[in-house]
């Protein structure tokens, strides 16, 4: 008994300890400079805000973009500050939920890839070997402490834990908790980081297809399929609104950023450097995948074609030939960073719409970690070359894991910045032409006519106001308008306006006193994609807590 209790503790402790270098320095008072970072804090504040007002879920922001509010979390990533938020509501302070939040990303992410190297190569050693490696990976230092992206940290966190549950599944079809996890993982992914989610997807379904094929189970179909439909059911009152309005946004006509200029030569992904800066510029942070990494895709590559050619029969190897699937995934990968693969870019529906090459070092580094954890399996000789690489790529990595250096502005810094916290206003609706640079003093205008305005309220979804006005006027409020916001004036609805230079709401009032409400609501697309979420979680509940027939509790 005291073995069993032990070893597992053990474990923990382990991969606990691999994790602290990587992220001891988020435990230092204050925060650092990084490109994304600061503004996840300003988002978790405004996400706070929009839940305070009753708004869920959480699409239009009131109060960014100088108060003239915009549709943010109709198209970012809403998880990763949905769960910062819960951190918040626990009286951590924004900043210290967002520093929390990357760091548990580091230490579950350990945890998770241990669960799923074990659960592919069933071996307790070759699952730490694989977890150094995912740990260690220099681009998880540059998403930690150059690019502060709080959704691709959190990725890393689901890739294995999907693949976990969904090998799980695939072994017992009857794994009804598997597949419900699988399920809530893979959701989490499309709503933790839209462009990881588009390059885990194809690898996934790969791995799925491999290995139903390799261990010659045809009759798991239906199980798969189900764990899709409830995938993309959850997530749903996400991905079909940002897929759907598009269209309503700047993005859609002109890209973040030129991907030519971000595609690889191989010294980048050779030579160790470090950066802080914008990948093109001469401190720019890291294209590096890392040598010990290069070295295990070389091994594994090397090992597949030694025993391809001399021992055929042990080719047919569960571990070997999933191990080659996942060393030709990793190497074609590798060959999309390169410029020759631009005309790939611009042709694969999905693929086109990302700017940046380089996010393939995530999945990149996945499939290397888990490669390093089959190579424990073997020969001595490989064990002790693992031993060796796995010390080195700690070595290597630990000293880019600081940030430049240290500040303590505090929440209310973060909580008071005006700013839209995107790269190139992209989520900004097609119609607003001048784009905000400060506060309004007057949230609601009389532009033709006159009158007063009086007891004036607003949230981030809603406001209200009494006008006495002395002729027939025309009203401006100064919040953009989006699709979804609607005008009462004394309870009876109005036309709304928007064809002005700001893209504000304009409205005209019938002169006397009257009483004007503005509420943001749900389109018919979106509470039809929120019912789909709603079906969605109801029915995982239902197949999960409902035993079969014939099945004794």
């Amino acid at each position: 008994m005291i073995k069993k209790i032990s070893q597992p503790l053990l474990i923990f402790l382990f991969l606990l300890i691999i994790s602290i270098p990587v992220i001891l320095p988020y435990f230092h008072n204050g925060y650092f400079p990084t490109h994304d970072g600061e503004w996840a804090v300003v988002r978790v504040g405004d996400m706070f805000r929009s839940l305070r007002d009753h708004q869920f879920p959480v699409r239009f922001s009131g109060n960014l973009n100088f108060g003239y509010g915009y549709p943010l979390f109709n198209f970012a990533y809403p998880a990763p500050y949905y769960i910062a938020t819960v951190f918040h509501f626990l009286k951590f302070g924004f900043v210290d939920s967002i520093k929390l939040l990357f760091s548990f990303s580091v230490i579950f992410s350990a945890f998770a890839m241990y669960l799923a190297s074990k659960e592919m190569w069933r071996s307790k050693v070759a699952a730490m070997i694989s977890a150094i490696f995912y740990i260690y990976l220099p681009y998880r230092i540059v998403d930690l402490y150059a690019r502060g992206s709080i959704g691709e940290s959190l990725s890393f966190v689901l890739f294995p834990l999907i693949i976990f549950f969904v090998s799980k599944v695939l072994d017992n079809s009857r794994e009804r908790r598997s597949l419900c996890f699988g399920a809530i993982c893979y959701a989490l992914l499309i709503l933790t980081h839209n462009i990881m989610a588009v390059l885990f997807t194809p690898l996934l379904f790969i791995f799925i297809i491999a290995k139903m094929y390799l261990t010659k189970k045809d009759k798991g179909y239906g199980t798969i399929l189900l764990f899709i439909v409830f995938s993309y059911l959850l997530s749903a009152f996400f991905w079909i609104p940002a897929l759907a309005e598009k269209n309503n946004i700047l993005l859609s006509q002109i890209p973040i950023a030129d991907r030519n200029i971000y595609f690889v030569n191989l010294d980048q992904l050779l030579v160790p450097k470090w950066g802080y800066g914008l990948p093109d510029n001469a401190d720019g942070f890291s294209y590096q995948i890392g040598i010990p990494h290069v070295i295990v895709l070389i091994l594994a590559l090397f090992l597949l074609v030694y025993v391809l050619f001399t021992k055929r029969k042990m080719y047919r190897d569960f571990s070997l030939q999933i191990a080659a699937i996942f060393s030709a995934v990793a190497l074609l990968l590798i060959l999309l960073m390169f410029s020759f693969s631009s005309v790939i870019w611009q042709i694969m529906p999905l693929l086109k719409e990302i700017n940046y090459p380089w996010t393939l070092l995530a999945p990149i580094g996945f499939l290397l970690s888990l490669l390093a954890g089959f190579l424990w399996l073997q020969s001595s000789l490989m064990k002790y070359s693992l031993l060796i690489l796995s010390a080195l790529t700690i070595i290597l990595v630990v000293p880019y894991a600081k940030p430049q250096y240290y500040f303590d502005k505090g929440d209310g810094y973060y909580l008071t910045n005006d700013a839209t916290t995107t790269s190139s206003q992209e989520l900004m609706p097609l119609w607003v032409k001048k784009y905000p640079i400060e506060r309004t003093d007057k949230k609601v205008e009389i532009m033709q006519g006159k009158g007063s305005i009086n007891n004036s309220l607003f949230a981030s979804n809603r406001g209200n106001f009494s006008l006495d006005l002395e002729s027939k006027s025309t009203i401006r409020v100064n919040t953009i308008y989006y699709p979804g916001w609607k005008v009462t004036v004394d309870d009876m609805p109005v036309a709304i306006s928007y064809k002005n230079i700001n893209g504000v709401m304009e409205f005209p009032v019938q002169s006397g006193k009257h009483n004007v409400k503005l509420q943001f609501q749900e389109t018919k697309l979106r509470l039809f994609s929120d019912l789909l979420s709603l079906i969605g979680f109801m029915s995982l509940l239902l197949f999960l807590l409902v035993p079969r027939k014939g099945v004794k509790k």
